[in-house]
């Protein structure tokens, strides 16, 4: 789960570098609609948050849903050209970035044994926030090279990428669990 939020944050949470650039280079709008951006998003994760609040507790499942949301976002953000279609995809980009972020943070104090769960969420919060320059760095530079298309097409893939390993890493470690038990 580390490992998953460490590339999704490092490389897809720079939407705050990006979105600026998206309304500027791409879509050649003014602070106004730039603002409309934000506050879809914004909105995005109110909902959310609200629909993560309803739920009984953290799953492995709404983990996964909000990690593949939110990079099929980023990815389906790459080739957009209109103000519309934007305003709809930061919209479920803020909505399965909260579903991401609150689900990944109960996992892992959860899974967390109570004398390691301080380290634990010490290394979260690292994967989580602490990379953020590094991939504000690597967004802008994507970004430069090939727009705003390059940089959210890494992002999206990056994800994906992360979560089909992760995956793989969970069905191949049950596999093994079961092998052991027969």
């Amino acid at each position: 789960m580390l490992v998953v939020v460490t590339i999704v944050s490092t490389v897809g949470f720079n939407f705050n570098v990006l979105v600026p650039l998206l309304a500027s280079q791409t879509l050649h709008v003014g602070a106004g609609t730039f603002g409309a951006l934000s506050a879809s998003f914004g909105l995005g994760a109110l909902a959310g948050a609200l629909a993560t609040a309803t739920m009984r507790s953290a799953s492995p499942r709404t983990f996964a849903v909000g990690a593949v949301g939110f990079s099929l976002a980023m990815l389906g953000l790459a080739p957009v050209h209109t103000t519309g279609l934007a305003l709809v995809l930061l919209f479920v980009l803020g909505l399965t970035f909260s579903l991401f972020t609150a689900s990944a943070n109960a996992l892992v104090q959860l899974a967390s044994p109570d004398h390691l769960r301080g380290r634990v969420v010490s290394l979260y919060l690292f994967a989580f926030a602490g990379l953020a320059p590094i991939g504000g760095i690597v967004a802008g530079w994507l970004a430069d090279v090939g727009g705003t298309e390059l940089a959210f097409a890494v992002a999206g893939f990056s994800g994906l990428a992360a979560v089909a390993w992760a995956q793989r890493r969970l069905f191949h470690a049950s596999l093994d669990s079961a092998s052991v038990e027969a």
